[in-house]
């Protein structure tokens, strides 16, 4: 036996190994980065979706003086302030389901809270917290009935 081949193999063996190695290496880690950037794409898109259904709460609608028959865009205020005919008529005939589908929320849980200044819950509607993957939580303020109320709006997966 030659002593030549013998020392090529080995050589060749060994950056063989090292090679593969480093392939492994970058594939685990060009893996891990997708995936990182995916979970942020996700929850820049839930924070979007989370502004967006805030928006709601400070915009008229259409028509302005709208009802759950005639509603094109969902809009809970008049005069710059809550409009309590317009919450109600929200939560209890156009429904869960079919708002969430008028504010771009498909795919998404939520929760719309109004809190007054002594952190009591005024309204509430939409679906309670249960093991979110991923959470987003907006906290805005506005005027009801005279005086300034907290808006929580919580959007998950």
């Amino acid at each position: 036996m030659s002593a030549k081949g013998q020392v090529f193999s080995f050589d060749f063996l060994l950056a063989s190994s090292i090679f593969l190695l480093t392939v492994g290496i970058l594939i685990t880690y060009w893996v891990y980065t997708n995936i990182q950037i995916e979970e942020t794409r996700e929850i820049n898109e839930m924070i979007y979706k989370s502004y967006k259904a805030s928006d709601v709460w400070f915009r008229e609608g259409m028509p302005i003086y709208w009802n759950s028959d005639n509603v094109i865009e969902l809009g809970l205020e008049n005069n710059h302030r809550f409009n309590e005919t317009k919450m109600n008529m929200t939560k209890i005939e156009i429904g869960y389901d079919r708002t969430k589908t008028m504010i771009g929320l498909d795919g998404y849980e939520y929760n719309f809270t109004v809190y007054n200044m002594t952190n009591d819950t005024v309204f509430s509607f939409g679906f309670p917290l249960s093991n979110p993957q991923n959470l987003v939580k907006i906290k805005r303020f506005g005027i009801y009935e005279g005086s300034i109320v907290s808006l929580e709006i919580m959007v998950w997966v």
